[in-house]
């Protein structure tokens, strides 16, 4: 095996071919093509990758049987004992003494024992009837199953369609699932519009269906008219308060130098720009630091953008994957939101987003931020939001998309425009406390005296990262259709690209894999 102190070379390069076919012929299989579909890298750390592939079957098919579509997980970690491992005895083991690596076929991921209970048509009618979930008569034998997400060795996110609703369910490692539970009915009890837990079991939560569409859908098609940024605004603040015991949420920025290794491990030539923007946001927050108390002061959502939320007629009416709430900063969540939004947007101009759209996206990261620098401070926003999107630039590799190296630049540029935005805003903030009381803009900082004050907002400053011109129609590229399986395999994950977890080690919804079409069974 090749060897590195994470098995990213092993994982990712050719040598990933013969670990899967070992593991494939050891099942009684026959590996006819193979390519890497996902990354989870953390330098010096470990790697899970994740293959799509075909396989021949011949005792189960027949010699003559067309190969079928698969997918095949693959963890490595060097020197250190398995954690949270759950179901060994369908995955495969090989070492070279020194990095350890375990292949399973999907949906059999060892540490997740309920995926293979609910990834089937024919199988997940009959664990919602065993968990206690009402079914109509004769509709549990074939229950349509959509996998929305899939993060090996974390989580998956799966949509039953019933005849007369839809159900979610979230897979997760069992130590979790009872305390993601409790959370729900915590925040259903305070008014916060999160699903209705309907049963849970070893890992497996069933959640009822938000009513409305997703705020990251509504915005393309309407803009800023989705909903009103002092709703967003609003709907955090009454996460209630009696969750603040609950452990820290570590800011995105905590881990800035996290990500930042990661994207010069997958592209070095873009080293130096990513260590020049973790150098400017740390300066910046310290900056910021030494004129206001940067310390947990809110209930946050931890993990909130636009894919979370859900609204209906303009209103905010839900929020998912509340995981991660726990104390910290309102502008982390605010952050959060104008960072995936920014990227939404396209702003590095790789042209992958229709011009009209692109242009009601700006429109509301305009407003919207207008509404939010008048509860946070302003420099604050723009530095975390920088941060945020450089978590972001992890996803174009991690997720193996077509272009990643451009797509993976032009993230990092948005990066670098919001620490321009924030230089623009911390000018203005100087400027209006020199112009004193009768200036034009609000004052947020120091007072009279100097010392620390809470954000006062005062007028919107014009700090949104500098607009481009939206750039000619160009047709976003289309990705050739895949074959259909055949019958056997179950539904396979779906989905757009998703960015990279708040801090090491968290199983944030954001770190999922989302695979398009191709495997349905």
């Amino acid at each position: 095996m090749d060897r590195t102190s994470d098995g990213s070379e092993l994982l990712t390069g050719p040598g990933a071919g013969g670990l899967l076919r070992s593991a494939v012929g050891n099942a009684g299989g026959v590996l006819r093509t193979w390519e890497l579909d996902h990354v989870d890298h953390r330098p010096g750390r470990s790697t899970k990758a994740l293959y799509r592939t075909t396989v021949s079957w011949p005792e189960i098919d027949g010699a003559q049987a067309p190969a079928r579509e698969e997918l095949f997980g693959a963890s490595a970690h060097v020197g250190e004992q398995e954690k949270d491992l759950l179901d060994a005895e369908n995955s495969m083991v090989m070492t070279d003494g020194d990095i350890n690596v375990r292949v399973w076929r999907y949906p059999h991921d060892p540490w997740l024992p309920m995926l293979p209970k609910v990834c089937y048509p024919d199988v997940v009618g009959r664990t919602l009837v065993d968990m206690g979930v009402p079914l109509m008569p004769g509709t549990a034998e074939h229950v349509p199953i959509e996998v929305i997400s899939y993060r090996p060795g974390r989580r998956a996110v799966l949509r039953a369609q019933l005849p007369d609703r839809g159900l979610y369910l979230k897979v997760m490692q069992p130590r979790r699932s009872g305390e993601i539970v409790e959370r729900h009915r915590h925040l259903l009890a305070a008014g916060v519009p999160v699903p209705r837990v309907i049963a849970h079991r070893d890992g497996l939560v069933v959640l009822e269906e938000l009513p409305g569409v997703p705020l990251s859908r509504a915005i393309l098609d309407q803009g800023v008219d989705a909903c009103r940024a002092e709703d967003l605004v609003a709907m955090l603040d009454r996460l209630p308060a009696s969750l603040f015991p609950l452990p820290m949420r570590p800011p995105w920025t905590d881990s800035i130098e996290f990500y930042a290794g990661i994207v010069s491990s997958s592209l070095p030539p873009l080293g130096p720009r990513v260590d020049a923007l973790v150098r400017e946001i740390r300066e910046g927050l310290a900056a910021v630091g030494r004129r206001q108390d940067l310390s947990a002061h809110d209930v946050v959502h931890g993990d909130f953008y636009e894919a979370q939320v859900f609204v209906d007629g303009g209103e905010v009416v839900g929020v998912l994957d509340i995981d991660t709430v726990g104390p910290g900063r309102r502008a982390d969540d605010l952050a959060c939101l104008l960072a995936h939004l920014s990227v939404l947007a396209d702003e590095g101009s790789t042209r992958r987003i229709d011009p009209a759209v692109q242009q009601r996206v700006l429109e509301a990261i305009d407003a919207w931020q207008q509404v939010f620098t008048r509860r946070v401070d302003p420099t604050e926003l723009a530095l975390r939001s920088a941060g945020v999107v450089l978590s972001l630039a992890t996803g174009p590799h991690r997720q193996q998309e077509a272009a990643w190296q451009a797509a993976t630049e032009a993230i990092v540029r948005i990066a670098e425009r919001w620490v321009d935005a924030a230089r623009t805003a911390e000018t203005e903030r100087i400027a209006a406390q020199q112009a004193g009381p009768t200036g034009s803009a609000g004052t947020t900082g120091t007072g009279a005296a100097g010392a620390p004050t809470q954000p006062q907002g005062g007028q919107p400053s014009s700090h949104t990262p500098p607009q481009q011109t939206p750039p000619a129609q160009t047709p976003p590229p289309q990705a050739p259709p895949s074959p259909g399986a055949p019958a056997g395999p179950p539904p396979a994950p779906q989905g757009g690209a998703a960015p990279q977890a708040p801090y090491p080690g968290d199983d944030s919804p954001t770190l999922e894999r989302r695979i398009p079409p191709g495997l349905d069974g």
